[in-house]
C-alpha cells in the first residue's frame, strides 16, 4: 500500500513539475512534499490522496505556478539571446559598479554646461541662461534609472536577467521623454509633437528588441524563479 500512496505522490509531482527545468521542478517538489507531510501529520488518519486533494488538482497548481518559475521553454530563450545570456553567466543580480553613478553626475553637469551653462560659464552651444530646472530634470532622470536598476537587482536572477534586458530596451524611449523638457521645452506645450515623438521612440524599441523580454516581463517583476 505504501509504494502505492508514494507512486501516487510521484506521479503528482511528475504532471505538476513537467513544464518546468530541472533546478525549478525540484524546488517545487521539495516545496509540495513538505506541504502533504505536514497535513498528514496536521490530522492523524489522513490519507495521502486527501492530502493531495487538499493541494488542488495538478493542472491548475501547475497552471498557478507558471505565474511563480520560469518554464522549459522560457528558460530556452533565455539560453538563446545573447544579452541575457551574457547577464546569467555575470551574474545578473550583481550590484552596478560605483563609477556608472559616478559617471551620471559629470554627465549631468557636462549636459547642463552644453544647455545653458553654469552661473558665471556661459552654454557650450546653447543660447539658453541658466536655469536649475535644467541640473535638477537630468538629475531625477538619473535617479529614477538607478532606482530602476536597484530593483531589479532585488529579483531573482532569471527575473533580474529578463528585467536588465527590458530596462535596455526602454531605457533609451525613457531617456528621452524625460529629456525633452530639458532640450526642447517647447515640445511639451504641443500634445499631439509630444505623443508622436514618445510613440515613435516607444514602437522603435518595441521593434528592434525581441518581443520575448516584453513578454516575460510581468513574471520577472513579481521575481519568478
Amino acid at each position: 500500500m505504501a509504494g502505492a500512496l508514494n507512486a501516487d505522490l510521484a506521479a503528482y509531482l511528475d504532471e505538476v513539475t513537467a513544464p518546468f527545468p530541472e533546478d525549478s521542478a525540484a524546488r517545487i517538489r521539495a516545496d509540495l512534499t513538505g506541504h502533504v507531510l505536514e497535513g498528514l501529520a496536521a490530522r492523524d488518519g489522513v490519507e495521502l490522496r486527501e492530502a493531495l486533494a487538499a493541494l488542488g488538482p495538478a493542472a491548475e497548481v501547475r497552471a498557478a505556478l507558471k505565474a511563480q518559475f520560469f518554464t522549459r521553454a522560457d528558460v530556452a530563450w533565455l539560453e538563446r539571446d545573447g544579452q541575457v545570456r551574457r547577464l546569467l553567466a555575470g551574474g545578473a543580480t550583481a550590484p552596478a559598479p560605483l563609477w556608472q553613478s559616478a559617471l551620471g553626475c559629470v554627465v549631468v553637469g557636462l549636459l547642463t554646461w552644453l544647455v545653458c551653462g553654469w552661473p558665471g560659464i556661459p552654454a557650450l552651444i546653447g543660447s539658453r541662461e541658466f536655469t536649475w530646472a535644467v541640473p535638477i530634470l537630468l538629475t531625477l532622470e538619473l535617479v529614477l534609472l538607478e532606482f530602476a536598476q536597484r530593483l531589479i537587482l532585488r529579483r531573482p536572477v532569471r527575473s533580474a536577467a529578463v528585467l536588465r534586458r527590458v530596462y535596455g530596451t526602454l531605457v533609451a524611449p525613457l531617456g528621452f521623454a524625460l529629456s525633452l523638457p530639458v532640450f526642447a521645452p517647447g515640445v511639451v506645450t504641443e500634445p499631439g509633437l509630444l505623443a508622436a515623438a514618445l510613440g515613435g521612440s516607444l514602437l522603435g524599441a518595441y521593434l528592434k528588441r525581441p518581443r520575448e523580454a516584453l513578454a516575460l516581463a510581468g513574471k520577472a517583476w513579481r521575481g519568478a524563479w
